[in-house]
């Protein structure tokens, strides 16, 4: 979170209806009238005239401004391009994909500017090389943060300057991270002459370097991803420039107990070291460096064979990575209330990520390769609550560890946590089904096929029947009546009943019917029953208290997922009294009044029971992924959990 966005803009907290009139305002690329905005919500132009002068004297403190033209109305004027976006991802209006703003450009630069310096940078001349008049006291704050991800610190002197303090392979570890290697649009060219110099290098020398390197990996057993790959080639650049200007480099490196010759990534090292010698001069490294070229080839493999995970291989890492793999399980564990240390493909796959994150925890740096993009997955489209509580496993892993998770980790754990989730098979008992046949047996043939051949594993019976053979019948054994379209038009009471459309092809067919088989997972059983309750419309611009409707002593979490249909998400998964409550504002009309916010109040008791735990994440997840559905259960006060799904 943008802690600093967060302080300018909290006067807006509990405050809905100026909070609703500030986000208007923002989305506008235009002017807007004040009948238009009281249009929007819900209230007199007079209201609006002065809530604006009010939001006016507010946003001086948040740097913004709303200017009026008359017939025009209102617009927010926000000079600064990038300050605009920040607010408007810190809002969540949308999602920039790249982090490469100016902003970070900028800190980019003074983090390649200090970890290059031998004298201390004043302030000032920072803000001369950028071509900037403001104090840079945000990009330095930020640069701070990166820095402590390595334990570096940054030493301000007054009237002096700047300098980075820390264990010098630490700064090499920095110096390579922001070295945008694989970019889109690679450059040599940072701007800084000392920086530049570190990876200088002829065009036809890296392409053979890149040669010799992609050779020997292929014959070994290590396997490393491309990226990677470019980043491991870039340290071999690095370390080779220093030799060939005679630099003698003390690393620093601290005692650990991990023995690097046993592994087969200094095999490795060792075999390309050889190689590139062979080849050029400057390939020859005093014995700390090949031992900090094996720990970055350890912390750069892509282990995908879980029989190269032994203590043989890797030391004492397997017993870090395990007491790592297991913290994450046990908080996994105590957050969903089930034995998440029951899949083996988990256990070993998460095991497998482990190993590169403990040997970077071994030597204090939370190391990760910046490709300048982030948000690899869209937190408010799918997993909303498992996205929410993997947030909370990794603060709690940072303080107990030590250890940042960099965005692409988080993105591997967390998918192993969903796959291990979407293994959970539901049980389900077989339907009997009969297809009435009022165009004669014949017609029936397609659905019956179509009902056969792709849902088989759900259906105990299927029969055709005719009306009167189904009025004749003493006992009704059926759990659905299908027929065929035409059936609309006559008075069947039959019930549940599906109508299949004509003319649809074989995949319209299994999708139409993929909702009659929802009845047997048995959701209705095992979920507790939907209960609905009005929201009044006093909360419209006012904090609704759903806290007044917590259960006695339970801790819920929070899951909110904005847009233009806003959910808030609570959830308890240890109750004892169990319930399924949505709150929504009255419908008047076709329209919501007090606008599309809906509050999900969720009492369960998992107690282990990974299928009612399945069934809780398929609907919430279809909650988000199709907003819609709330709105028509809502409307239409649906109990059928089926209707989630339909």
């Amino acid at each position: 979170m943008d802690l600093d966005l967060s302080n300018k803009f909290r006067f807006l907290d509990g405050k809905a209806r100026f909070k609703a009139l500030f986000l208007l305002l923002l989305r506008s690329e235009t002017y807007m009238t004040s009948d238009r905005l009281a249009a929007e919500l819900g209230v007199t132009s007079r209201t609006i005239k002065n809530d604006i002068r009010t939001l006016k004297e507010e946003l001086i403190n948040a740097d913004l401004l709303i200017t009026s033209k008359q017939s025009l109305g209102y617009k927010l004027e926000i000079v600064d391009k990038e300050y605009e976006n920040r607010i408007k991802e810190y809002f969540q209006i949308y999602q920039p994909k790249t982090i490469d703003t100016e902003f970070d450009n900028r800190v980019q630069y003074i983090l390649r500017r200090l970890l290059t310096s031998h004298q201390p940078v004043k302030v000032e001349f920072l803000q001369y090389e950028l071509n900037v008049s403001f104090p840079l006291s945000k990009e330095l704050q930020r640069v701070k943060e990166i820095m402590s991800d390595y334990n570096l610190t940054l030493v301000v002197r007054p009237h002096y300057g700047m300098l980075v303090q820390g264990a010098h392979f630490k700064k090499i570890m920095l110096t390579i991270r922001v070295y945008k290697y694989f970019d889109k649009n690679p450059t040599s060219d940072f701007g800084i002459a000392e920086y530049n110099k570190l990876f200088t290098c002829e065009r036809a020398d890296m392409e053979i370097i890149r040669k010799i390197f992609y050779e020997t990996i292929t014959q070994s057993r290590i396997v490393f991803s491309d990226i990677n790959a470019e980043r491991f080639i870039i340290y071999l650049i690095y370390f080779r420039n220093q030799s060939l200007a005679k630099n003698r480099i003390e690393l620093e490196l601290p005692e650990i107990a991990f023995d690097y010759r046993t592994t087969e990534e200094y095999e490795l090292v060792e075999k390309l070291i050889k190689n590139l010698q062979l080849e050029f001069e400057g390939f020859t490294f005093a014995e700390d460096i090949v031992q900090f070229l094996a720990y970055m080839a350890v912390i750069s493999t892509d282990l995908y064979r879980f029989k190269d995970c032994t203590v043989e291989n890797y030391d004492s890492l397997i017993a870090l990575a395990g007491e790592t793999r297991n913290f994450l399980l046990k908080e996994l564990s105590s957050y969903l209330q089930i034995d998440a240390f029951d899949s083996e493909v988990c256990l070993k796959d998460l095991l497998k990520i482990m190993i590169p994150i403990s040997m970077k925890i071994k030597l204090e740096v939370s190391d990760c390769v910046d490709l300048g993009y982030r948000n690899i997955r869209d937190s408010n489209e799918q997993d909303p609550f498992l996205l929410h509580i993997m947030k909370k496993i990794c603060q709690q892993f940072q303080q107990q560890y030590g250890y940042t998770f960099s965005e692409n980790e988080e993105h591997m754990i967390f998918s192993t946590f969903l796959l291990m989730l979407n293994r959970i098979e539901l049980d389900h008992r077989k339907l009997r089904l009969a297809i009435i046949a009022i165009d004669g047996r014949l017609s029936t043939q397609q659905l019956k096929f179509n009902l056969q051949h792709h849902f088989s594993d759900y259906i105990e019976r299927i029969e055709t029947k005719v009306l009167y053979e189904l009025d004749s019948m003493a006992y009704q054994t059926y759990d659905y009546y299908l027929c065929s379209n035409y059936g609309k038009n006559m008075n069947i009471h039959y019930s549940p009943i599906y109508f299949a459309e004509e003319g649809m092809t074989e995949l319209e067919y299994v999708d139409s019917l993929k909702h009659i088989f929802l009845d047997a997972f048995d959701y209705n059983k095992k979920m507790p029953v939907i209960m609905y309750e009005e929201i009044e419309p006093k909360y419209k611009f006012n904090h609704f208290p759903i806290e007044a409707h917590f259960q006695n002593g339970c801790d819920y979490e929070h899951v909110e997922v904005p847009g233009d249909i806003h959910i808030h998400i609570y959830l308890h998964l240890s109750s004892e009294k169990e319930t399924f409550k949505i709150f929504s504002f009255p419908q008047n009309g076709s329209a919501q009044i007090g606008g599309d916010e809906y509050y999900l109040l969720i009492n369960l008791n998992v107690d282990g029971d990974k299928q009612k735990l399945r069934m809780l994440l398929d609907i919430l997840n279809r909650t988000v992924t199709d907003k819609n559905k709330l709105v028509h259960l809502c409307k239409e006060r649906q109990k059928d959990y089926s209707q989630f799904f339909i």
